[in-house]
Protein backbone atom coordinates (compact mmCIF):
# COMPACT_ATOMS: atom_id res chain seq x y z
CA UNK A 1 0.00 0.00 0.00
CA UNK A 2 1.38 3.46 -0.87
CA UNK A 3 1.41 6.32 1.61
CA UNK A 4 0.64 8.92 -1.29
CA UNK A 5 1.21 12.01 0.94
CA UNK A 6 -0.47 10.68 3.86
CA UNK A 7 0.48 11.36 7.25
CA UNK A 8 1.15 7.81 8.74
CA UNK A 9 -0.70 7.85 11.92
CA UNK A 10 0.64 6.06 15.05
CA UNK A 11 -1.61 4.16 17.63
CA UNK A 12 -1.93 7.01 20.45
CA UNK A 13 -2.25 9.47 18.55
CA UNK A 14 -5.10 11.71 18.76
CA UNK A 15 -7.10 12.75 15.37
CA UNK A 16 -9.85 13.90 14.18
CA UNK A 17 -12.00 13.17 11.08
CA UNK A 18 -11.54 15.58 7.88
CA UNK A 19 -14.37 15.28 5.88
CA UNK A 20 -16.47 16.43 9.58
CA UNK A 21 -17.12 19.98 9.87
CA UNK A 22 -17.65 19.28 13.39
CA UNK A 23 -15.39 16.77 14.37
CA UNK A 24 -14.87 15.08 17.73
CA UNK A 25 -11.11 14.08 18.41
CA UNK A 26 -10.64 10.16 18.62
CA UNK A 27 -7.51 8.39 19.40
CA UNK A 28 -5.98 6.04 17.31
CA UNK A 29 -5.99 2.41 18.73
CA UNK A 30 -4.92 0.34 16.01
CA UNK A 31 -3.34 0.69 12.62
CA UNK A 32 -3.29 -2.90 11.20
CA UNK A 33 -0.77 -3.63 9.21
CA UNK A 34 -1.47 -4.46 5.79
CA UNK A 35 -4.95 -4.20 6.80
CA UNK A 36 -7.05 -2.22 3.82
CA UNK A 37 -10.86 -0.88 4.56
CA UNK A 38 -12.49 -3.52 2.60
CA UNK A 39 -11.33 -6.07 4.97
CA UNK A 40 -13.08 -4.30 7.93
CA UNK A 41 -16.69 -5.51 8.65
CA UNK A 42 -18.76 -4.40 11.08
CA UNK A 43 -22.52 -5.35 11.23
CA UNK A 44 -25.30 -2.62 10.34
CA UNK A 45 -29.27 -3.58 10.33
CA UNK A 46 -28.77 -4.21 6.78
CA UNK A 47 -26.26 -6.80 7.06
CA UNK A 48 -22.42 -6.72 7.22
CA UNK A 49 -20.50 -3.95 5.42
CA UNK A 50 -17.21 -3.11 4.95
CA UNK A 51 -15.53 0.36 6.13
CA UNK A 52 -14.81 0.59 2.07
CA UNK A 53 -18.62 0.15 1.76
CA UNK A 54 -19.14 3.42 3.84
CA UNK A 55 -16.34 5.36 2.51
CA UNK A 56 -16.65 4.83 -1.27
CA UNK A 57 -15.00 8.69 -1.84
CA UNK A 58 -11.71 6.51 -0.60
CA UNK A 59 -9.75 3.64 -2.72
CA UNK A 60 -10.42 -0.05 -1.28
CA UNK A 61 -6.99 -0.65 -0.57
CA UNK A 62 -6.74 2.59 2.17
CA UNK A 63 -4.96 1.54 5.30
CA UNK A 64 -7.56 1.03 8.05
CA UNK A 65 -7.07 3.08 11.31
CA UNK A 66 -9.29 1.95 13.78
CA UNK A 67 -10.02 4.78 16.21
CA UNK A 68 -12.04 4.94 19.43
CA UNK A 69 -13.48 8.85 20.27
CA UNK A 70 -12.48 10.72 23.76
CA UNK A 71 -16.29 10.70 24.44
CA UNK A 72 -16.58 7.01 24.41
CA UNK A 73 -12.68 6.24 26.02
CA UNK A 74 -14.00 8.46 28.79
CA UNK A 75 -16.92 7.06 29.33
CA UNK A 76 -16.70 3.54 29.64
CA UNK A 77 -12.72 3.40 30.49
CA UNK A 78 -11.33 6.21 32.95
CA UNK A 79 -7.93 4.93 32.81
CA UNK A 80 -7.52 4.79 29.57
CA UNK A 81 -4.61 7.54 29.54
CA UNK A 82 -2.43 5.85 31.47
CA UNK A 83 -2.21 2.77 29.28
CA UNK A 84 0.53 2.11 26.91
CA UNK A 85 -0.43 2.70 23.51
CA UNK A 86 0.43 -1.10 22.57
CA UNK A 87 -2.15 -2.03 25.69
CA UNK A 88 -5.04 0.37 23.56
CA UNK A 89 -6.99 -2.00 21.19
CA UNK A 90 -7.00 -4.86 23.85
CA UNK A 91 -8.15 -2.08 26.66
CA UNK A 92 -10.99 -0.40 24.08
CA UNK A 93 -12.09 -4.27 23.69
CA UNK A 94 -12.47 -5.23 27.70
CA UNK A 95 -13.97 -2.35 28.26
CA UNK A 96 -16.60 -2.67 25.61
CA UNK A 97 -16.09 1.02 23.81
CA UNK A 98 -16.41 1.04 20.75
CA UNK A 99 -14.09 1.42 17.63
CA UNK A 100 -14.72 2.92 13.95
CA UNK A 101 -12.86 2.16 11.27
CA UNK A 102 -11.64 4.81 9.10
CA UNK A 103 -9.54 4.94 5.48
CA UNK A 104 -6.18 6.79 7.00
CA UNK A 105 -6.45 9.35 4.75
CA UNK A 106 -9.41 10.80 6.14
CA UNK A 107 -7.88 11.51 9.52
CA UNK A 108 -5.86 14.19 10.50
CA UNK A 109 -3.45 14.68 13.55
CA UNK A 110 -5.00 16.90 16.14
CA UNK A 111 -1.97 19.36 16.13
CA UNK A 112 -1.75 18.81 12.07
CA UNK A 113 -5.87 20.14 11.78
CA UNK A 114 -6.87 23.48 12.20
CA UNK A 115 -5.66 23.76 15.85
CA UNK A 116 -8.22 26.54 16.70
CA UNK A 117 -10.93 24.71 18.94
CA UNK A 118 -14.17 25.09 17.98
CA UNK A 119 -15.72 28.89 17.78
CA UNK A 120 -18.40 28.07 20.27
CA UNK A 121 -19.18 31.46 20.69
CA UNK A 122 -20.16 32.93 17.35
CA UNK A 123 -21.82 29.74 16.16
CA UNK A 124 -24.84 31.17 15.67
CA UNK A 125 -26.57 28.73 12.80
CA UNK A 126 -25.89 24.99 14.39
CA UNK A 127 -26.26 24.48 18.49
CA UNK A 128 -23.41 21.72 19.74
CA UNK A 129 -25.19 18.63 21.24
CA UNK A 130 -24.42 17.81 24.66
CA UNK A 131 -21.35 15.72 24.66
CA UNK A 132 -23.65 12.71 26.02
CA UNK A 133 -25.03 12.73 22.86
CA UNK A 134 -22.10 12.76 20.59
CA UNK A 135 -21.79 8.90 20.60
CA UNK A 136 -25.47 7.91 19.89
CA UNK A 137 -25.40 10.66 16.96
CA UNK A 138 -22.65 8.92 15.88
CA UNK A 139 -24.11 5.38 15.61
CA UNK A 140 -27.10 6.54 14.24
CA UNK A 141 -25.37 8.30 11.63
CA UNK A 142 -23.66 4.88 10.98
CA UNK A 143 -26.64 2.92 10.38
CA UNK A 144 -27.80 5.42 7.62
CA UNK A 145 -30.22 7.90 10.02
CA UNK A 146 -30.92 11.30 9.22
CA UNK A 147 -29.60 13.01 12.53
CA UNK A 148 -30.14 16.17 14.18
CA UNK A 149 -29.71 18.20 17.41
CA UNK A 150 -32.98 20.34 18.54
CA UNK A 151 -31.54 22.93 20.36
CA UNK A 152 -34.53 24.29 21.91
CA UNK A 153 -35.98 21.64 22.96
CA UNK A 154 -32.54 19.36 23.80
CA UNK A 155 -33.48 16.20 21.70
CA UNK A 156 -31.63 14.15 19.26
CA UNK A 157 -33.86 14.02 16.09
CA UNK A 158 -33.77 10.70 14.01
CA UNK A 159 -35.50 10.18 10.70
CA UNK A 160 -35.39 6.87 8.60
CA UNK A 161 -37.69 5.88 6.07
CA UNK A 162 -39.63 8.54 6.42
CA UNK A 163 -40.32 8.13 10.07
CA UNK A 164 -38.89 10.58 12.89
CA UNK A 165 -38.14 9.52 16.36
CA UNK A 166 -36.61 11.74 19.30
CA UNK A 167 -34.22 11.21 22.11
CA UNK A 168 -34.09 13.02 25.73
CA UNK A 169 -31.48 13.36 27.79
CA UNK A 170 -32.22 10.67 29.63
CA UNK A 171 -32.51 8.28 26.79
CA UNK A 172 -36.53 8.53 26.03
CA UNK A 173 -37.44 7.43 22.65
CA UNK A 174 -40.32 8.96 21.56
CA UNK A 175 -42.14 7.87 18.11
CA UNK A 176 -43.39 5.01 16.54
CA UNK A 177 -42.55 1.51 14.26
CA UNK A 178 -40.37 -1.02 13.96
CA UNK A 179 -36.99 0.68 14.10
CA UNK A 180 -37.94 2.38 17.22
CA UNK A 181 -36.53 -0.64 18.79
CA UNK A 182 -33.41 -0.29 17.15
CA UNK A 183 -32.95 3.00 18.06
CA UNK A 184 -33.39 2.65 21.65
CA UNK A 185 -30.84 -0.17 21.82
CA UNK A 186 -28.44 3.11 20.63
CA UNK A 187 -29.41 5.59 22.87
CA UNK A 188 -29.64 2.70 25.77
CA UNK A 189 -26.20 1.73 25.14
CA UNK A 190 -24.35 4.81 25.23
CA UNK A 191 -27.11 7.12 28.00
Amino acid sequence: MSEMGTTRLSVGDRVIDTDDDNPDQAVVIARPPETTIAEWEFPTNEGPMTTADTNPEYPADAQLVLVSFLSDLNGYWEEWTDADPADLRDGVEANHVHRYGFPEPRLAPVDQSETSPKNTESSDDEAEPPEQFRPIIERLEQNEFTVSYDADEQVIRVEKFGVEHTIDQEGTVGGESGIKNRVKSIADRFL
